[in-house]
């Protein structure tokens, strides 16, 4: 099966974090191919860049390409050039060993995304997110998925298809443009659309091998992130293969919190200052 590792970042604020991303694959996982799509990329990017032999980076912007909802565009565009098996990381995610290891032995058509974090609007009981888009309900998943880290294959193109034209509609890009507590819980993000998806009827016989949260990603997502108790039970063994700052962007000041009295915000911003990454 011919892989890649597909990356795409379209924020030059974010070349901090990319950066950490391919240095830590270029350690754990030299021998696979990493096609990355990088728009903003300018000469000193260019030049760094040649630290990393096996990346292809592309320069040109995919076609409506921006943001988290580049993902099944990217994908697809992927799988067009040749490639059977597609794994997408997101920018804002260190690997601390050979990833590939989670993959292999998998079937060609097993679907693979991670779980979520701990926070209310994260939950998905009654296939909630399927109901609201108004699928047929073809099955119920413990909680949302987070689409951080996803393994799809050419099996899974029919899907991305369908996740890219939700992603292209005009009620979820209306919503795209509010701030995201004013988005009904079915268009936060594309990861929603995704879980809505794959909770149809339509898609519910697609295999799904979910990553644990704490167990192999630790999503970093405020106090609903790395709790307490995962980080115990992580001294014990070799951790999870992936660390994802999802909320509270350490590399830049622009998510940074400001000092507060507030007891909660204070709470947080130490959280953030003892980060994993």
């Amino acid at each position: 099966m011919k892989s890649t590792i597909c990356l795409a970042e379209d924020r030059e604020v974010c070349e901090p974090c990319l950066k950490l991303l391919l240095l830590s694959l270029n350690v754990h996982c030299p021998g696979i191919a990493i096609n990355l799509f990088y728009p903003p990329a300018k000469d000193g990017f260019l030049a760094w860049i040649k630290k990393c032999p096996q990346v292809r980076l592309q320069t040109a912007r995919l076609k409506n390409g921006y943001g988290w909802n580049v993902k099944p565009q990217a994908i697809m565009h992927l799988i067009d050039a040749g490639f059977d098996e597609v794994i997408w990381i997101d920018s804002d995610i260190l690997v601390t060993r050979d990833i590939l290891r989670i993959f292999s032995g998998l079937k060609s058509g097993t679907f693979v995304a991670t779980e979520h974090t701990l926070s209310e609007e994260r939950d998905d009981g009654n296939a909630l997110r399927a109901r609201l888009w108004g699928l047929p309900v073809g099955r119920v998943l413990p909680s949302a998925l987070s689409s951080g880290v996803l393994r799809v294959t050419k099996d899974h193109y029919h899907l991305m298809e369908r996740w890219w034209k939700l992603l292209q509609s005009d009620k979820y890009q209306d919503f795209q443009q509010r701030e995201w507590r004013q988005r009904p819980v079915h268009m936060l993000g594309d990861q929603d659309v995704l879980t809505a998806l794959l909770t149809s009827r339509e898609f519910s016989e697609i295999p799904i091998h979910v990553l644990r949260r704490g167990k192999h990603i630790l999503q970093f997502d405020g106090v609903y992130g790395y709790t307490v108790v995962e980080r115990i039970r992580n001294l014990l063994g070799d951790g999870p293969a992936f660390i994802h700052s999802g909320a509270g962007k350490p590399w830049s000041d622009q998510w940074r919190l400001e000092p507060s009295n507030s007891l909660r915000e204070y709470i947080k911003m130490v959280y953030l200052d003892v980060s994993p990454y």
